[in-house]
């Protein structure tokens, strides 16, 4: 068994207006050290995975294990960095806001100190410790989220488009930045994503979503390429072209 697994797992919305399914029968095992990207066409339930697993939302069907216990609710043992960087604390440093969970745990000061040190030298803000967010740019603020995400030391990182709302040149530079990360620390990651380029770029193994309503995975594909990816291989076009073909039958399955 996986460090995750999710059986048969199933999401329903009830609303004024009535209610609607998000994901139906969607089944998956993540591996210890893996770095998965789920992705799909918008709409497809992807997010909603990731909130199931992080505990933020309960499934309606089915069940979500973690290092084989029910997910029952958010935990330290799940780390989540989001799109946007409203998470962070603006009366904060950029140092306070990553030893913030360890603060809330009772770590002494001067360890909650060395920590978040550490992990600002991993993301690449040595010296940016004493600034608060409005001093930083959107990828300063990304990097502190991963940052704090990774100070916990989580059993996972679960990762809701963190880059999607960066521009091309930046979101580039962090998927590189990420990648060192995995490589160093070699924690669990799901990473939702929507960008076939940056899925490849970044995992171990890519799954495609069913369009929703009712989104399930559809298909699994191994990247079997060796790291830093060479995004003009040939290896790299080829798995590109495989994953293309399966969202482009969710967008276009009449063709």
């Amino acid at each position: 068994m996986g460090i995750v697994a999710l059986e048969q797992v199933g999401k329903t919305f009830r609303g004024r207006t009535g209610a609607w399914e998000a994901v139906r029968d969607f089944n998956l095992t993540l591996e210890e050290g893996e770095f998965f990207c789920l992705l799909g066409t918008s709409g497809c339930g992807k997010t909603t995975v990731l909130n199931m697993l992080a505990g933020f939302e309960a499934p309606t069907a089915g069940r979500i294990l973690l290092d084989g216990k029910p997910v029952r609710g958010p935990g330290a043992d799940r780390g989540v960095v989001f799109q946007g960087h409203d998470s962070l604390y603006d009366w904060l440093t950029a140092r306070d806001n990553i030893a913030f969970g360890l603060r809330l745990r009772g770590t002494p000061r001067a360890e909650r100190r060395e920590i978040a040190g550490r992990f600002l030298q991993m993301v690449g803000l040595t010296g940016q410790g004493a600034k608060h967010p409005s001093e930083l740019s959107g990828g300063m603020k990304q990097r502190i989220q991963i940052a704090r995400a990774l100070a916990n030391d989580p059993r996972i990182l679960l990762m809701d488009e963190p880059f999607g709302a960066l521009d091309a040149m930046t979101r580039a530079v962090l998927q590189g930045e990420l990648s060192r990360i995995w490589a160093e620390t070699r924690k669990t990651v799901l990473f939702i994503t929507h960008d076939i380029e940056e899925a490849v770029a970044l995992a171990t193994r890519v799954g495609v979503m069913k369009r929703g309503p009712g989104g399930t995975l559809k298909a699994v594909v191994p990247v079997e390429l060796p790291f830093p990816r060479d995004r003009t291989s040939d290896g790299f076009m080829a798995t590109f072209r495989q994953v293309h073909a399966l969202i482009h039958d969710e967008i276009h399955p009449h063709e």
